[in-house]
């Protein structure tokens, strides 16, 4: 039985120096409170904080006055991996956590190189574009599994891959755990798929944001008998900063009351623009109708208390090789962050990308099936 929660003026140079001081001060505090969104939020010129990160995750580029454009400012707010440290006002609402009723059954871009436009372009003007390894050193590749390391660790594929746990359906009680830390990220509207948006590219809708995504993989994990709990708390409602604490409540309680859960997935979108307003869709080319999934794992190499951060990963990496193996462009790389994201609380978890706010909800949802009917596998012995 599944549980709900019911709960211009300076010079180049200086602009320069100015973004590495302040993004030194960032890492200073998130070392302190081990907590990047809360420590970058903090500081006294966010505004500098972001166009940095921005500049250097995304490749994006400040305007002359050293400010974030407009659409600059959309994308970080957008992003899963940089959301939040922009500052934004505190919602007057009281936090509701709500049950998700069940439905009906039915049948930075983080690589290195810029996306090149596809040669044509959807009726919408939002460009397809497939995610793959780039030829920048810091892919780790084994066969069909690529690692993007942002650490500084040296990352051995096979091995991770021979270390890797294993997740089993056996167990009595629930064994895999759902949630969203931004609930209310959603897409791009697109037939009867349209929503009145609490921020830009979010939602209160639960059919139209990502507890709509994770109830499909709900319905995927239950059809094979894997017992699922779905936390459909808006954790990021009414206040986006500080939703990752909050969320790391909500699955301690979990966590505690059913020892049982092996495999955690805290389910996201993620967000993909050029700086000349273009915004690019993933799409998996081996599938129609379907964006691209990508695994953020996190690490303790920012002082983070995190020593099972190579367990995850080597997890992370054996659903990867599973998910190469049945569908080869469904998944972007796995990321290797530095933050830890919280998945210091459990060797099993995960934080998933569904597609990008370029994306249309029927497109997250085929690829969010798609990735459950594969772990769903791996946990019934179905791949090996």
């Amino acid at each position: 039985m599944r549980k709900k929660r019911t709960s211009g003026g300076l010079p180049r140079i200086l602009r320069q120096g100015a973004a590495l001081f302040t993004g030194a001060a960032a890492l200073w505090l998130v070392w302190l409170t081990g907590d990047p969104a809360a420590a970058l939020a903090s500081l006294a010129d966010s505004t500098q904080v972001a166009t940095a990160l921005l500049s250097a995750e995304l490749d994006f580029s400040p305007q002359d006055n050293g400010q974030l454009s407009a659409l600059d400012r959309l994308v970080l707010a957008q992003s899963s991996l940089l959301g939040g440290i922009l500052p934004q006002e505190e919602l007057t609402a009281p936090q509701q956590p709500s049950a998700q009723p069940t439905p009906e059954p039915t049948p930075q871009p983080v690589e290195s190189d810029p996306p090149t436009p596809a040669a044509t372009e959807d009726p919408d003007g939002i460009i397809p574009k497939t995610m793959v390894a780039g030829t920048s050193a810091k892919y780790v590749t084994s066969g069909t599994v690529s690692i993007y390391n942002h650490t500084d660790y040296s990352l051995d594929i096979d091995e991770l891959l021979s270390s890797a746990p294993t997740i089993t359906a056996d167990a009595p009680g629930p064994q895999v755990l759902i949630f969203h830390s931004h609930a209310t990220e959603a897409y791009t509207p697109a037939g009867t798929d349209v929503y009145e948006e609490s921020d830009s590219y979010r939602t209160l809708n639960t059919e139209q944001n990502m507890v709509r995504v994770g109830e499909e993989m709900v319905k995927i994990f239950e059809a094979t008998g894997i017992e699922v709990i779905h936390d459909t708390t808006l954790y990021d409602y009414p206040s986006y900063n500080e939703a990752y604490n909050r969320s790391s409540q909500g699955v301690a309680h979990w966590l505690e009351e059913y020892p049982s859960i092996q495999l955690v997935l805290d389910v996201h979108r993620d967000a993909l623009a050029a700086s000349d307003g273009t915004i690019y869709k993933t799409v998996a080319g081996t599938v129609e109708n379907c964006a691209q999934v990508m695994m953020v794992m996190g690490s303790d190499a920012m002082g983070q208390e995190h020593p099972n951060w190579r367990v995850n990963l080597s997890l992370a990496v054996r659903i990867q090789k599973a998910l190469t193996e049945k569908w080869s462009t469904l998944a972007r790389p796995v990321v290797l962050r530095t933050s830890r994201f919280n998945q210091h609380q459990s060797p099993g978890e995960i934080l998933l990308e569904v597609g990008t706010h370029g994306n249309t909800l029927q497109e997250a949802i085929t690829a969010a099936r798609l990735f459950a009917r594969t772990v769903a596998d791996l946990m019934t012995g179905q791949n090996g």
